[in-house]
């Protein structure tokens, strides 16, 4: 690990708590990381517009690739960014509505959207305020929060440029169909697929992920592959893995998520593993 310069890390399930927040340790150690030389950037799903209400007013990073590699930005800088189709989201949104699959489409600006037509279900899906069976805390918690604060009813999709569209369903085996035939039509759609739980799907630009989006970020700084270290502990973080030259996965990740990488946290995302990881190993 001698030769890191870059690090990468995860959000959800990685320096997020069950309650998505980022806490004051773990910035101290970021921000101490980044006093030693070491560029930190965040490689989340999440959208960029979102972010500054997970973590404390100090919290700083080098840069933020956000919703898994379509967009890149460094110091309120964008430097890439990648966008759905206009045919390519209502296309999507047409299949979701049709199989009862809750959705919100990312405009790179703005909330999030979800058509008029379907509020009165889409309220329903989450009304109860404790996930069912086999649901993440974390992810029932954001769409709950998502829904009332970060949602845009429209009565059309409005034809701009989109990040990604998030899809969830409560009903795991659904909710794999629909992420499997996403999968199977991604040539044609031209889209990718992801996922950062067992109940959602994400579907970003053709050939996009997080993978992508550091070797952008890296190209931009003059940074080396080889120079690189990941955190993260889910799906959409395999691309990452595959890219990064050190890789680190979670305690709590799943232990096909764990296989993927070099290391494993000796703590999980509750207890700030991937800080003090870093603070043990690099400082």
């Amino acid at each position: 690990m001698e030769n890191v310069k870059a690090i990468f890390l995860d959000m959800d399930g990685t320096i997020l708590h069950k309650n998505n927040r980022v806490d004051n340790e773990t910035t101290e150690i970021i921000q101490t990381l980044r006093n030693h030389g070491y560029k930190v950037f965040l490689a989340t799903g999440r959208a960029h517009d979102e972010i500054h209400y997970l973590v404390p007013k100090d919290f700083k990073v080098d840069g933020i690739i956000s919703s898994n590699g379509t967009n890149g930005v460094v110091h309120n800088e964008t430097i890439f960014k990648h966008s759905l189709t206009f045919d390519t989201v209502n296309e999507i949104v047409k299949r979701a509505k049709a199989q009862a699959i809750y959705y919100e489409v990312f405009p790179f600006d703005g909330n999030r959207i979800i058509l008029n037509e379907d509020q009165t279900w889409a309220e329903a899906m989450f009304k109860q305020s404790t996930p069912p069976e086999n649901v993440g805390y974390s992810e029932w918690i954001s769409r709950r929060e998502s829904i009332v604060e970060k949602v845009s009813w429209e009565p059309i999709i409005p034809d701009t440029s989109f990040s990604k569209i998030y899809l969830f369903s409560p009903d795991y085996d659904k909710i794999t169909q629909f992420r499997n035939q996403l999968i199977d039509d991604q040539t044609a759609l031209q889209i990718s697929v992801s996922n950062s739980s067992r109940f959602n799907a994400e579907t970003m630009a053709f050939g996009i992920d997080k993978g992508t989006g550091i070797k952008e970020m890296i190209d931009y700084f003059g940074i080396k592959q080889e120079e690189t270290l990941v955190i993260g502990d889910s799906d959409n973080d395999r691309a990452m893995f595959a890219f990064g030259n050190y890789t680190v996965a979670m305690k709590n990740a799943r232990p096909e998520i764990q296989a993927l990488a070099d290391d494993v946290t000796s703590f999980t995302n509750e207890e700030n593993g991937a800080a003090l990881y870093l603070k043990k190993h690099l400082l």
